[in-house]
């Protein structure tokens, strides 16, 4: 299996990035206060990712743990580039605990970028509506 696997532990943001389905969905964690600087890294490193992998690519994205996130949304989108990308598929935000104000914001993002995107619960139920959204992986992706 190749893995990936890209940690970057800042003083403010935490994340992990690696593959769940090598070269199809990557599984990313997030935690504490994110940064732009922070996204400008994040997406670097989301777009070697991309580069290196088949399309489409989904992220799942858990991020429970986030306390504060930029809320300039045109300075979001100049930073989040990979969302453009030509091999990004669907995004799944998983967030057990509801944070109103991050909800909010990809709200927004997703609509202004034209993201693809889903919001659930917990990792089980993000894992079984990428299962349904993209039957080309189905057999391949398994829940945690």
């Amino acid at each position: 299996m190749n893995v990936i696997v890209y940690l970057l532990e800042a003083a403010v943001m935490d994340y992990r990035l690696e593959w769940h389905v090598p070269n199809r969905v990557l599984l990313l964690t997030v935690s504490g206060d994110v940064s732009l600087d922070d996204l400008v890294g994040f997406n670097s490193a989301v777009i070697d990712c991309l580069e290196h992998g088949t399309a489409p690519i989904h992220v799942v994205s858990i991020g429970d743990n986030i306390r504060r996130v930029p809320t300039n949304l045109m300075l979001i989108k100049e930073s989040v580039t990979y969302l453009q990308h030509p091999k990004m598929g669907w995004t799944i935000i998983v967030q057990e605990k509801a944070n109103p104000v991050t909800g909010f914001m990809v709200s927004v993002a997703a609509q202004a970028t034209g993201m693809k995107l889903h919001q659930v619960k917990n990792l089980a139920d993000g894992l079984e509506t990428l299962r349904r959204l993209d039957q080309s992986i189905a057999s391949y992706v398994s829940s945690v």
